[in-house]
């Protein structure tokens, strides 16, 4: 368990860095796509992100 947490913390700047270019990829293919399923995967994604983040009340992504 402890090298678990001593890999997330020694790499957490790459992980976050990932993680936001997965979201930021998704959010592209959402805007260029008029379907609604990929809407629902990239809010799905950021869900689980808010989550992970911590992200409550006013700190949490706009749903639109």
């Amino acid at each position: 368990m402890s090298e678990v947490i001593s890999l997330i913390s020694g790499n957490y700047v790459g992980i976050i860095s990932a993680v936001a270019s997965i979201v930021g990829g998704f959010a592209v293919l959402a805007s260029l796509t008029p379907n609604k399923s990929d809407d629902r995967i990239v809010q799905i994604i950021l869900d689980i992100v808010n989550f992970l983040g911590a992200n409550i009340g006013k700190a949490k992504n706009d749903k639109k």
